[in-house]
């Protein structure tokens, strides 16, 4: 850490609360100054760090971004993995207030690594972590900023203590990276865990704590936490506790329990000292003469049994002659490594597929219900073996799904391709939101508190297929029916066949098959094959519009001649001012806040834009729908939705065309709407080509 380029400073109330504010190169505004804190940028911070609580709360995480240009703020806020809903609220909301009264507002970056004094112990731990900025990329200065916290006490070993701290962060470092390993983790990225340095000593057990920020990769989390280690080693080796805060990762060590211990498996125990004296020399030298032996003899034997395994098995597998595209998808799925599972075991999980277990069906083939033999339930995707229509949908969805880790998507278990190609999913017991949807009685079931939670799952799931995860994501075929439903009503994004990750800066692509869902699909993509964040935007709100009113979009709203769509009688009864006239009557026998129902209105109806730059991104609808009123006087009202019929108007033509080539290189020869081909399905099946079915 370069001390000249920050300044920390700990809160007036407690001086456990550390915050950091780099200084840019140029003088900037005094704190007294009020230039910067009546700035277009600054208010945008403080918009957001007023509805980060809220937003992060049922979590843990969020990054929320407002404004545009050189005004735009991005704010980021953590709670530490073992902290309640409740309580994330709280500290996030005290954190966000001391950050705007410190000596940070003159600074377009700062972060706070918040403490309530509760613990009333040196080191301070970590509650949570707020920090803004006027990019959402970090810096290197960020990168490297380390503040680490020691306790005084040195242990009486101080080796051995090293030897158990140096096997309990290692244990905890791969544990945070590749997944906790353990059912009991509240969270990702997130791991506690034990160590034994002293077995005889009344305080000889050592608890470690690590987290990095979930919006971080694999690796950049594994550098984080491997140099915040190193920093607390080469500062304050020896001592029995400490803390190193860092932009991207924490870490806390301590000789007390200052966790819930029912996290943690049983204590590690460090590796003993190869020190011996006196008599025992003797007998020592006999034990190393034993070993020197043994040792490379038993790896030999266990390398020739390895290498007659390896030789045996690959000439059974040359016996089989999988088809060509086997070998394709097994080298895609390599670097993701989804769990392998038996081909055997998943036919008794699903008692051979009998029909019994039978979920439902689509364009790939056919999904089943299975049992494990621990009782875990489990979702089972099977191809079909004579359908080529599905094996490239399979193999997208297998890449993307392995690397995408979120509550509020559908969690990749495994994948067997030995005979038959496989995909195992975990279970979603109340299976896709179309199913009540479509079913008026199921339909009562969703009372308006479900459905808002749906909504703001779909929108946190959105935001980090777009922003956060490690690659963006557009879906493409985000529909109701692609939305399944935990046991606890939970909504997770599920399908991910058709989706386009787009790589570094990229943002839109062309391209000439168009795929999705009749109803869902925004304008520029169906006309044009235009694919951005912003058709995935579109899709949702169609879904927020169908939450609200209890109907389908790719249905005629009414039974008469002269129906209108959905969006369309939306848009009618918002220009007239009739809003209670589009709820869902279900709705009111349960009771509904009208505020809340008519700012989701809105946001559908500001995402449903027929110009995709009028949309909004998927941070700014999450900030929209977690912070109404901080939003509101900056809203935009919105404008005519694609694929609308009102009094006096006809459907609309498409959106304006420019210049475009696809993403092949080819130019797109397409003068109207007419001489578009789109590729749709009525009946809700993802597709992929234009062809006979």
């Amino acid at each position: 850490m370069v001390a000249s380029l920050s300044t920390v400073v700990t809160s007036q109330n407690n001086r456990f609360t550390v915050v950091d504010c780099p200084t840019a190169s140029s003088p900037a505004p005094s704190p007294s100054s009020s230039s910067f804190t009546n700035s277009t940028f600054w208010s945008n911070v403080v918009a957001l760090l007023d509805a980060l609580p809220s937003a992060a709360a049922p979590t843990g995480f969020a990054t929320l971004s407002r404004g545009n240009g050189s005004n735009r703020a991005f704010v980021r806020g953590l709670c530490r993995g073992d902290t309640t809903s409740v309580n994330c609220a709280t500290y996030l909301r005290d954190a966000a207030l001391t950050l705007r009264q410190s000596t940070c507002s003159s600074s377009r970056r700062a972060g706070i690594w918040y403490d309530d004094g509760s613990g009333g112990g040196v080191p301070a731990p970590m509650f949570c972590f707020v920090s803004y900025a006027d990019t959402n990329a970090s810096s290197a200065y960020e990168d490297s900023y380390r503040q680490p916290f020691q306790n005084r006490v040195v242990a009486a070993d101080e080796d051995a203590f090293e030897r158990a701290f140096s096997t309990l962060m290692n244990n905890l470092t791969a544990r945070v990276v590749n997944g906790s390993g353990t059912s009991s983790s509240p969270g990702p990225m997130f791991a506690t865990g034990a160590a034994v340095y002293d077995a005889g000593a009344p305080n000889g057990t050592m608890y470690g704590l690590m987290q990095c920020m979930r919006d971080r990769t694999a690796a950049e989390c594994d550098q984080c936490l491997q140099e915040s280690v190193r920093a607390l080693t080469n500062c304050c080796r020896g001592h029995v506790g400490g803390v190193v805060f860092a932009y991207s990762c924490y870490m806390r060590m301590e000789i007390y329990p200052y966790y819930n211990l029912a996290l943690d498996g049983p204590p590690l125990l460090a590796p003993a000292p190869m020190i011996f004296a006196g008599g025992e020399r003797r007998e020592k030298k006999l034990v190393d003469v034993t070993l020197a032996i043994a040792i490379p003899v038993g790896t030999l034997v266990a390398a020739i049994i390895f290498l007659c395994v390896f030789l045996y098995r690959r000439r059974v597998n040359r016996k089989k002659t999988p088809p060509d595209n086997y070998s394709s998808i097994e080298e895609d799925i390599g670097c993701v490594e989804p769990e392998q599972l038996n081909l055997a075991v998943l036919r008794a999980a699903t008692n051979n597929f009998s029909e019994e277990n039978k979920l439902g069906q689509g364009g790939f083939g056919e999904v089943f219900k299975g049992t494990l033999h621990n009782g875990e339930d489990i979702a089972v995707k099977r191809l079909s073996q004579d359908s080529s229509q599905g094996f490239q949908e399979l193999k997208n969805e297998l890449v993307l799904a392995a690397k995408l880790k979120h509550r509020n998507l559908v969690q990749l278990l495994g994948v067997s391709l030995q005979e038959e190609k496989l995909v195992i999913y975990e279970y979603m017991p109340n299976r896709s939101l179309d199913t009540f949807l479509s079913d008026p009685l199921r339909r009562r079931q969703l009372d308006w508190s479900k459905r808002f939670a749906i909504i703001c799952g779909i929108a946190r799931g959105l935001l980090y297929l777009h922003e956060e995860s490690r690659l963006k994501v557009i879906h493409r075929d985000l529909k109701p029916s692609n939305v399944l439903l935990d046991a606890d009503m939970n909504p997770k994004i599920s399908d991910f066949g058709i989706a386009r990750a787009f790589g570094g800066d990229q943002s839109r692509d062309i391209t000439r098959r168009p795929v999705g869902t009749l109803g869902y699909m925004s304008p520029e993509y169906a006309y044009w094959g235009h694919v951005s964040t912003k058709s995935d935007i579109f899709s949702f709100g169609v879904i927020v519009l169908e939450m609200v009113t209890g109907r389908r979009n790719n249905s005629a709203y009414s039974d008469t001649s002269d129906s209108i769509s959905v969006l369309s009688h939306v848009w009618d009864k918002w220009r007239a001012g009739s809003m209670a006239d589009v709820v869902d009557p279900s709705l009111a026998e349960s009771g509904y806040p009208e505020s809340e129902v008519v700012n989701c209105i809105e946001i559908g109806l500001l995402c449903v834009q027929e110009n995709p730059v009028d949309r909004p991104d998927a941070s700014a609808v999450v900030l929209m729908l977690s912070s109404p009123t901080s939003t509101a006087d900056d809203r935009r009202a919105p404008s005519r939705p694609a694929f609308t019929f009102s009094s006096g108007f006809t459907e609309s033509d498409g959106p304006a065309r420019s210049d475009a080539r696809s993403s092949d290189g080819g130019v797109l020869l397409v003068s109207d709407k007419k001489s578009s081909i789109t590729t749709v399905s009525e009946n809700e099946m993802s597709i992929s080509e234009l062809q006979p079915r």
